[in-house]
């Protein structure tokens, strides 16, 4: 087994055939058939079923292409080292729920870039659960994600920041109270789909209150741009709370013992001992506080 091997095999699996792997690696179609029947021989398993057309990959295949994605990344981060004489360098894959490029990773960016200039850090957004399998597939190196569980198999979760969830309104209620904002203005709430959005329901609906939803949106702008307008209340994370649309919103702590959420990095087992990862970490959890 060889880097060249794995390589084609990712290449079949992305591509949906063996001939636009072919085409897209430079190589003739016999040479890529052979490349996989040698992997398979090697495995002692069948990566492909081909008697589809074209061939798809089989569970083990698409197990297997997402262990290549992971060996070929660290590959290229030992190239990248070597190059440059032990530097922190390369490509770093990095997913991150929306609420956390509006918080504190920006400046975890900033300060990587500023200590690793050598390293390439590009940042994609998405949803917790979808980043978290984007780690374990090998297509990302490590994901920002709200926490909701052990992870999967094969992945390990760092904590970074437990933050507080405020309900946020244009005005103040006249008692003050984060309960009476709620119930006195439609409810413009974070997408169930969401890790925040689900923490949030799920306290709700432990406190009995039945809010009168208005809107229901992904974006932590949209939201608090929908409250500035006075169109409703929202709870928000409090780290995403800032710039001149939340800067005169008022907020308030939500129940007691007061609704939080916490966020955290999810890296494979042994990732966060690679130095690319292990440099985003500790600049995470400085910028985190």
């Amino acid at each position: 087994m060889n880097l060249r091997t794995l390589q084609t095999l990712v290449a079949v699996v992305e591509a949906g055939g063996f001939q636009a792997a072919a085409d897209g690696l430079g190589l003739t179609q016999s040479a890529v058939s052979m490349q996989i029947k040698a992997l398979e021989a090697e495995l002692g398993a069948h990566l492909f079923d081909r008697a589809t057309r074209p061939p798809t990959p089989t569970v083990i295949g698409r197990a297997a292409a997402a262990q290549a994605r992971a060996v070929l990344a660290a590959a290229d981060r030992v190239k990248a080292v070597a190059a440059d004489g032990g530097a922190v360098a390369g490509l770093l894959r990095l997913g991150a729920i929306p609420t956390a490029t509006t918080g504190f990773l920006p400046d975890a960016l900033l300060a990587l870039a500023h200590r690793h200039p050598e390293l390439q850090a590009r940042v994609e957004s998405g949803l917790s659960e979808a980043l978290i399998a984007r780690v374990a597939s090998g297509e990302l190196d490590a994901a920002l994600v709200t926490e909701g569980g052990d992870p999967p198999p094969g992945l390990a979760l760092h904590e970074l920041v437990e933050e507080p969830l405020l309900v946020v309104a244009r005005e103040a209620p006249p008692d003050g109270r984060a309960r009476t904002a709620l119930d006195g203005a439609p409810f413009i709430r974070f997408n169930r789909a969401t890790g925040v959005g689900r923490i949030i329901d799920r306290r709700l609906r432990a406190d009995g209150i039945a809010v009168r939803d208005a809107m229901e949106l992904d974006s932590i702008e949209s939201i608090l741009m929908m409250v500035s307008r006075g169109l409703g209340a929202a709870i928000a994370p409090a780290g995403s709370l800032a710039g001149p649309v939340a800067r005169d919103l008022w907020r308030a702590p939500y129940g007691d013992p007061p609704l939080t959420r916490r966020v955290g990095l999810v890296t494979r087992r042994d990732g966060v001992q690679e130095p690319a990862v292990a440099a985003l970490y500790a600049a995470l959890k400085q910028a985190a506080g």
